[in-house]
């Protein structure tokens, strides 16, 4: 073997290590942003608080009061993810960063609107089976109020998280690790940030600037329960992976926004008219969308979306565009 064979292939491992370098040095940074995030959930959590508290004393939003400092400190980190993401995007050397799941789709309401009524579907029919079953029982039909407030949130929920998710937080995983990293990854992160909820019973009755703190250490609790981190993150995990397949079938947001809405209508309406009467874990959880039965209900949302978007894999408009070259600094 000559010279330029070995000088060959010391280049090709040196290359290989590079990328493989490049590749931890980005995961690194990832996880510094999820850090973040959670120190700026946390700071922005008590002067979130307080201002509500100053509009519903004079009048104002007072459909808030029933809330606890614990829903401010949710959202508060999901505002946190948003602010934080283009900073992210800069500390990673993207340039002209855009996701090409944002891109216009002619068929973009129409996929909304399918994957709205298949979300909404196959949730319903989960929830009257819980009703014909006896795990819930039904007090009666909720206000038009009811229903209307619960799809404005729905749509608000899927178009903000799925843009986050499924659009800004997917591309860079892809940039950074290639799409096996952005699905299930994504996913995984997806599911890990609902399944992250501050532990019920922890009560903050005064809240000062260290009280998102407080929460931090009290958001793993469910991890000590081995059947509702079966139930429960697995449900989520699916549920991630079903909403990626539709933007990688797709290649764009709007049927993943659909279907995302959908679920999110009927179970915020499910909740309000009906009650839980008994729970059995890791088949049925503590919310509709808890529990093994919900993970084979979106396994059949997946298939049929499978199935559904068939045309468009075969036209080849599926599946994220390749990441020029050039786009990223290493």
């Amino acid at each position: 073997m000559g010279n330029g064979g070995i000088h060959g292939i010391w280049d090709g491992a040196g290359a290989g290590t590079c990328e493989n370098g490049g590749r931890v040095k980005e995961f690194g940074k990832i996880v510094v942003y999820l850090c973040a995030v959670l120190v700026g959930g946390a700071l922005l959590a008590p002067p979130l608080y307080w201002a509500v508290q100053a509009a519903i004393a004079s009048g104002w939003l007072l459909v808030l009061q029933k809330y606890g400092f614990q829903k401010y400190f949710n959202r508060s980190l999901l505002v946190s993810a948003v602010v934080l993401l283009w900073p992210m995007v800069r500390w990673l050397g993207v340039k002209g960063w855009a996701p090409a799941v944002f891109r216009g789709d002619p068929w973009g309401w129409r996929r909304t609107g399918w994957g709205f009524g298949l979300g909404a579907v196959a949730m319903a029919a989960l929830g009257a089976g819980y009703v014909w079953a006896g795990f819930y029982h039904w007090t009666g039909c909720p206000s038009w109020g009811v229903w209307m407030k619960a799809l404005v949130s729905a749509l608000v929920v899927g178009c903000l998280e799925e843009s986050l998710f499924r659009g800004a937080i997917a591309d860079l995983a892809e940039r950074s690790g290639g799409r096996a990293l952005a699905l299930w990854g994504t996913s995984a992160l997806f599911a890990g940030v609902h399944f992250l909820k501050p532990d019920p019973s922890a009560k903050i009755e005064v809240v000062g600037w260290g009280s998102g703190f407080e929460l931090v250490p009290r958001m793993f609790y469910q991890f000590s329960e081995p059947l509702l981190w079966l139930g429960g993150f697995g449900t989520l995990w699916v549920f991630g992976l079903v909403l990626g397949l539709a933007v990688r079938r797709t290649g764009s947001l709007w049927l993943s926004i659909g279907i995302h809405a959908g679920l999110v209508f009927v179970k915020l309406v499910f909740g309000k008219g009906t009650e839980r009467v008994w729970e059995r874990l890791p088949w049925v959880g503590r919310e509709l969308q808890i529990g093994l039965c919900p993970v084979l209900v979106l396994g059949l949302i997946g298939v049929v979306v499978w199935m559904v978007t068939a045309k468009d894999a075969l036209r080849g408009s599926g599946g994220i565009t390749d990441v020029p070259r050039g786009t990223r600094n290493v």
